[in-house]
């Protein structure tokens, strides 16, 4: 099965015009974020395509706002074949309430930046309960922690690789999905709040000793 039925879809219903190819249940791989050269959008597709070999209803849908890549992304989806094309949707700028839907709808997250200082849509797929696939690049592995199937941001094989244990594997999805609810505790008021009493006690007693 290429889709899971876990019960996360519930906020899926009538997509809009430029979902219309998708139906309530087709899977897809959810690329999230403004589309510039430290997002590695191209990698992503190319992912795709290795994926959609093997997965005949799998889509890939991008959501972002415009940035500097559009030409490399431009590139990569018309090196695809015209019927693998035709499963890339690209939406734009998207407001929260679609971005809520497109994550409660995935199938899994692709996050393979190049860099990155943050990287809220990682968190964001997690709250959602979707499997996220991400690089090694920068702080994503210190936010995503052990909720998430890493590779090298240049590896596209491994990235494929990783996006096609996601959407097939029950496993690891149920893996990925708990420990990314686990994970989120870290990011809790309560937490961040203990974090920093903590921070000032150490910088009182260093001021001390």
């Amino acid at each position: 099965d290429d889709h899971r039925d876990d019960g996360r879809n519930e906020s899926g219903g009538n997509w809009p015009a430029d979902l219309s190819t998708l139906d309530r249940g087709s899977p897809f791989i959810l690329s999230l974020g403004t589309v510039e050269r430290r997002k590695n959008v191209p990698q992503t597709v190319r992912a795709f395509a290795r994926v959609a070999d093997e997965h005949s209803t799998v889509n890939l849908v991008i959501a972002g706002a415009p940035g500097n890549d559009q030409a490399a992304v431009d590139q990569a989806i018309n090196q695809l074949p015209d019927a693998v094309q035709r499963r890339v949707v690209r939406l734009g700028s998207i407001n929260d309430e679609l971005k809520s839907r497109l994550l409660f709808n995935a199938s899994a997250l692709a996050y393979p930046s190049l860099d990155e200082g943050f990287g809220f849509p990682l968190l964001e797929a997690q709250q959602a309960g979707l499997p996220v696939v991400a690089s090694t690049a920068g702080s994503i592995p210190e936010v995503a922690g052990s909720a998430a199937l890493y590779s090298a941001p240049t590896d596209v094989d491994a990235l494929a690789a990783n996006l096609h244990l996601a959407i097939t594997s029950e496993t690891v999805r149920t893996k990925l999905i708990s420990q990314g609810h686990r994970n989120l505790e870290r990011f809790s008021w309560a937490s961040t709040a203990d974090q920093l009493t903590q921070l000032y006690i150490d910088i009182v007693n260093g001021a001390a000793s």
